[in-house]
């Protein structure tokens, strides 16, 4: 027995060392897998939020890589790592679409045929939210432009305040003579700019807004084909 105890022992001790040795070894995480820590603590991400990102800049970077095969054939896997968790931790405050916008911006503009440094891919976003901006702004002026000009049609109509649905007339002293009384009217629709409720001065009759809704005029039965019925 005690010589049977003695040659499995060296064994079971050889077992137990390969066992603490494998639990206790430290695996260094990845440059990217620290960034995401440090990205996801600072700006509180989701971990959904964060697939979405790290999966634009993935993207991104694959895109410029098939674009600038030359520069970025000679990486090793580290060096990958590293580019990665770089355009992560610079490009956090990027919108995802606008990244993308902005790389593909840089590839169909670009003239020298350089992997680009974040630097240029963040010029390209400025250029791309510039942009789009202006495309808002012009869309804006445009539709402005649209609802002055059937507002300016409306009111050759005779569309105004003093028969719009909304808008409710009540008597109301007179401003410089408070003896007198005139007619005012109080704006009742609290989407609207020109929203009064029950206080208030008074809308201007002649005004016109972008809520404005004609009261609806009944509908006058034909007494004329009534009585022709009747006499038929």
């Amino acid at each position: 027995m005690k010589q049977q105890y003695k040659q499995l022992q060296p064994h079971n001790q050889c077992e137990q060392t390969a066992v603490i040795r494998q639990e206790t070894t430290y695996k260094p995480a990845t440059f990217s897998e620290l960034a995401k820590n440090r990205i996801i603590k600072r700006h509180g991400m989701t971990e959904q939020e964060w697939a979405v990102y790290d999966a634009a800049v993935s993207i991104g970077l694959l895109t410029l890589r098939t674009a600038y095969p030359t520069q970025t054939r000679s990486y090793d896997e580290q060096e990958h790592d590293r580019l990665t968790a770089l355009w992560l931790e610079i490009f956090v405050d990027v919108k995802p679409n606008i990244l993308h916008d902005a790389i593909m911006f840089f590839i169909a503009n670009d003239r020298k045929g350089f992997f680009p440094p974040p630097g240029l891919i963040m010029e390209c976003v400025e250029e791309v939210i510039k942009k789009r901006d202006w495309k808002k702004t012009e869309e804006f002026i445009y539709n402005n432009s649209l609802s002055d000009k059937e507002r300016k049609e409306r009111e050759k109509n005779g569309a105004n305040c003093s028969n719009c649905r909304f808008c409710e007339h009540r008597e109301i002293p007179d401003i410089l003579d408070r003896s007198k009384i005139e007619m005012g009217l109080f704006c009742q629709n609290p989407k609207s700019y020109k929203y009064e409720g029950d206080y208030g001065h008074g809308t201007e009759a002649s005004i016109i807004c972008s809520h404005y809704k004609p009261h609806e005029i009944p509908k006058q039965k034909n007494i004329e084909s009534e009585v022709d019925l009747i006499e038929r």
